[in-house]
């Protein structure tokens, strides 16, 4: 007797679990709802910065997620100006991670400002002497960039069927991905080093000012930007257990990444060496000592940023015992992102503590400067964070991150 195969049951993309995670990152948003609305209402002085360290918390999670977002102009030169498609299936995932990170940091960024209803004036008034001003236009004309790019996915949902013409026109809009790529690329390489060179003009602060902190910026990003979206896919295939992309583009993305992680290591020792120790004025020998004497800035630099976001992730991405085992790659992934994090505290927060070396009559011998993050500070945190796991949690879900049809197509073309 002939047995009929019954048709298999979707497994539908809502369940308990899936719920409760949403109910989670939902909570973690209306922390973050309640808590802005008390900086907005009572100002920046609910908050623990002060005229000595000006820059926290916000701005380290705003440094940190573009620096997180690398991965799409990275990835989308790789592709468009490298030619090389065999990575073609990771492109639409990591220009949606990119866009997740930069809007994140704008969230972030309009909290910092102390006035949101000016969010405006860099792009109204210009002061093209200010890197500030140079860092606004890169990121918000990048932002563009990446809508642009990501337009496709958007038209390929089951939703926007019934419209022909916004498909054709998305689609149309991707033939000049090479160009976007391009201009892309150009213009995220400008705002990544401005970034660095924020804190290497600030004469100042002996500490950080130094050329070679655009060119860390850079190497930084662009090493851990690609390491995220790799981890990424490997997270989503396990949760969905659904194939996302080819493990033999995920390992070769991993060892792109660890190549750039030692390239970083050579650039921050050389630093270390060159910079601060044979280099460096007496201002400096004694900032550090206070560094190291009154803040865990040794710990942070030495322990976090190097160990656990260089060696060990290098370690992980280039051995070959350990680079065929998505497990080592997601934890070296998370690893170099705990140490650009550290990086970027260290660097928006630890040389802020030391007093200004031009102000009359402070010497380096007195009492550095303290911050903690206050608890309005940690809510707008928590409420960040969570819209972009929320952002993460339904692109990966519902959006055709891993359909690259439309890719396939416009290489052929």
């Amino acid at each position: 007797m002939a047995t009929v195969a019954l048709p298999t049951k979707k497994p539908s993309l809502i369940t308990p679990g899936f719920l409760g995670w949403l109910a989670f990152l939902a909570l973690c948003i209306l922390i973050g709802l309640v808590s802005a609305y008390e900086v907005l209402t009572k100002g920046l002085s609910v908050t623990n910065m002060s005229n000595t360290v000006p820059w926290g918390l916000w701005i380290t999670i705003d440094l940190s997620a573009i620096a997180l977002g690398a991965g799409a102009f990275t990835l989308s030169a790789i592709v468009y100006l490298l030619r090389l498609k065999r990575f073609t299936p990771i492109v639409r995932l990591a220009v949606y991670v990119g866009f997740v990170g930069y809007t994140t940091a704008l969230l972030t960024l309009v909290m910092d400002i102390g006035r949101p209803d000016r969010f405006w004036h860099p792009w109204a008034y210009w002061n093209v002497h200010s890197v500030l001003w140079e860092i606004t236009w890169c990121i918000t004309l990048y932002l563009i960039i990446l809508a642009a790019e990501f337009l496709p996915v958007i038209a390929d949902l089951p939703f926007f069927a019934r419209w022909s013409w916004f498909g054709k026109l998305a689609h149309g809009i991707h033939k000049f991905a090479p160009v976007l790529a391009v201009i892309g690329m150009g213009i995220s390489l400008l705002h990544q080093s401005s970034l660095g060179a924020t804190y290497g003009i600030l004469r100042s602060r002996p500490i950080w000012f130094k050329p070679s902190m655009p060119i860390m910026f850079i190497l930084s990003a662009v090493a851990v930007g690609p390491a995220l979206t790799m981890a990424i896919a490997h997270i989503t295939e396990w949760a969905t257990k659904r194939p996302t992309v080819p493990h033999d583009v995920l390992r070769a993305v991993a060892r792109f990444s660890g190549f750039g992680l030692l390239a970083y290591l050579y650039i921050k020792i050389w630093d270390l060496m060159a910079v601060t120790y044979y280099g460096r004025s007496p201002q400096v020998n004694q900032g550090f000592a206070m560094l190291n004497d009154q803040t865990p800035y040794g710990f942070g630099f030495w322990v976090v940023e190097i160990i656990i976001g260089i060696v060990i992730p290098a370690v992980f991405f280039l051995s070959s015992r350990f680079n065929r085992r998505p497990v080592y790659l997601v934890v070296g992934a998370l690893c170099a992102m705990i140490g650009i994090i550290a990086n970027r505290w260290n660097v928006t927060v630890s040389g802020l503590t030391v007093p200004l070396s031009y102000s009359p009559g402070v010497l380096y011998q007195s009492a550095a400067g303290s911050y903690s993050p206050s608890l309005a500070e940690w809510g707008v945190a928590i409420g960040v964070i969570g819209y972009a796991l929320l952002m993460l949690t339904i692109g990966l879900r519902f959006l055709p991150l891993f359909n690259n049809s439309a890719h396939d197509e416009a290489s052929k073309s």
